[in-house]
Parts: C-alpha cells; structure tokens; sequence
C-alpha cells in the first residue's frame, strides 16, 4: 500500500515538472519574439546578453575591447604606405566617433555624446608660463589645470625637483575656480627610483585639493648626457607601474602621459592597461588606436591670462 502510495506521487510530480518546463519555454518564446520585434535581434538587449565593456572607471562613453588578430595602421610621412603592427587583445578600443569632437565658441576642442558635451576644457602648465593670471584664465573657458609639480634632472645624478612655479599655481589655478591635476617630470631609469618620484609628488600635493589625475609624465630628453638614453622596453613599464601603483595607493587617480610612438612601440602596454592614459597627438583629430581620456592637442595654444603659448587639452573623462 505504501509503494502504491509512493509511485502515484513521482507521476504527479514528473507532470508538475513536465508542465513547469513548457511554462518557461512559451515564456522564453514569447520574450525572444518582442525583442525580435523591438530590437531586431535578441544581441542587442542586456537583458539576454551581456556586452563587454572594457572602458576605464572615469569613461563616459563605453567600449569594446580588441579582439584577435587585429591590426594597427600607423600613418607614416605623406605618400608612404603605412606602417601596420599588431593590436593587443583585450585592450579597450578607441571609443570616440570622430564627427563628434568640435571647436566650441572660445575656440577650445571639445567633445560631444548623444547630442551633449560631456568634455572639459584644460591646460598644462610649468615654470615656463611665467606669472599666470589665473582669474582671466577662468574667463577664458578653462575648467581644468594640469600642473608640473616636479621632475628629475636629465643628468648622471638625477637630481629630483620641484617646479619653481608649481605653489604658485596651484593656489592660483584653486583660488580662481580652476580644478587641478598634476604632472611629474620622470626621467627614471629603475622603479625604485620611480616610486621615489611618486613619493616626491605625494609629498609636493598633499595639502591640496586634487580632483583631476596624477600623470606620469616620461619623455625622451634630447640631449648627449640624457640617462635615460639606454632605457629597455620593462625597465620603462615597470618604471610607469610602480609610480601608478604609488599614486593609486594613496587615493589619487595616476595617469600616464605619452605621444603614440612611445605608447605603441616602448611602453608594454598590456602590463599598464588598468592606468588611463593621457594622449599627446597633434593632429586635427586624436588617431589612437586604444582608449584613452585626455587628449593633449596643441602645443602653441593662446589664452588671456597667460602671456606667450600653453598646452592645451579636452578631457572626455568625469573626474
């Protein structure tokens, strides 16, 4: 009698299942039909699917990341052929739609999404702008200050310093409404020395409100006692990682600084690809081939306030 009792039960329970699972595929059905409906195809909704996006933690405009055996076009002198390179998989792909960059009623770049600006106007500035009237610099449609802090000397010794104009314009750039980021002169030829620079700069800005990045800022430097001359392509990233890592560590947001040649051919990007990248490319649109949120685009920029030229820069990150 149990047994019986006991069989009845598992029939009834394999139609409760049988039925449960047809439920949920007429459900499933019916949900496919409306997004081939509305959305023609069921890609295109999150809901089914979910896209990768790879964009950076301050990106406004989502990416996608490069896939294999992906090619980079690098433009050579006019009439050449272009020079092609491999593309790193899954680094976050160049978001910006080129149509969307516009000269804005002052005469700065900027950067549009969906029919709204979402980018700011900026500057980079050292010792060599002299004494900056920061109020008419305001004025003039600037939101944001990149600001030398310091650097290292070129020389054997490498002496580290700091900018003579750096307190200067800091509290100017602040006291005028102007948010601030800085950046550090590196000429680091080991990561100890590199962290020794992030200590520097952590040191140089502690009293002040930083709201935009901490950039790395590593350049060649043209000259027959240049120590950095000699510089492999791991001693340069690792250099680049251990002065990020310092920065993050104490809350800032570090950023590299770069032209595309040291980008594409010294920097091992792969290794860096969590720090944002600050681009320096002077051409009439940023021809980048990854992600990056700050563009560098005139070295001989004009603005009341400053007497002679200034960098200038669009940033379509949200800091």
């Amino acid at each position: 009698m149990k047994h019986g009792q006991t069989k009845k039960k598992r029939k009834t329970k394999k139609k409760n299942n049988k039925s449960k699972k047809t439920l949920i595929i007429v459900i499933v059905s019916i949900l496919l039909a409306i997004c081939l409906f509305l959305g023609g195809g069921f890609v295109t909704w999150k809901f089914f699917i979910k896209q990768e996006d790879n964009s950076k933690a301050h990106s406004q405009v989502s990416t996608d990341s490069v896939g294999t055996n992906e090619k980079i076009a690098i433009r050579t002198e006019a009439g050449q052929d272009p020079v092609y390179i491999n593309a790193i998989p899954g680094m976050a792909r160049n978001p910006y739609d080129d149509n969307n960059f516009y000269t804005n009623k002052n005469g700065f770049i900027e950067y549009k999404h969906d029919g709204k600006n979402i980018s700011t106007v900026g500057i980079d500035v050292s010792y060599a702008q002299g004494d900056i009237d920061w109020a008419k610099v305001k004025k003039a449609g600037v939101d944001f200050a990149m600001i030398r802090c310091g650097g290292r000397g070129y020389g054997t010794k490498g002496i580290l310093y700091t900018d003579e104009k750096f307190k200067q314009n800091i509290e100017g750039a602040t006291s005028a409404g102007i948010k601030v980021g800085v950046y550090f002169y590196s000429q680091a030829i080991t990561a100890k020395e590199a962290k020794e620079e992030a200590d520097y700069t952590l040191k140089l800005i502690k009293d002040y409100n930083i709201q935009y990045p901490v950039a790395y800022d590593w350049e060649h430097y043209e000259n027959e006692d240049a120590r950095t001359d000699e510089l492999d392509r791991e001693t340069l990233t690792n250099c680049a990682k251990a002065y990020c890592s310092e920065i993050e560590k104490s809350g800032y947001t570090p950023v590299i600084y770069a032209n595309r040649s040291l980008l594409y051919y010294e920097y091992d990007l792969a290794k860096i690809n969590n720090y944002e990248v600050w681009l320096a490319s002077y051409e009439d649109l940023p021809d980048y081939y990854y992600e990056f949120g700050m563009w560098q685009y005139s070295t001989d920029g004009t603005i009341d306030g400053i007497e002679g030229t200034v960098d200038l820069n669009v940033c379509m990150y949200k800091y």
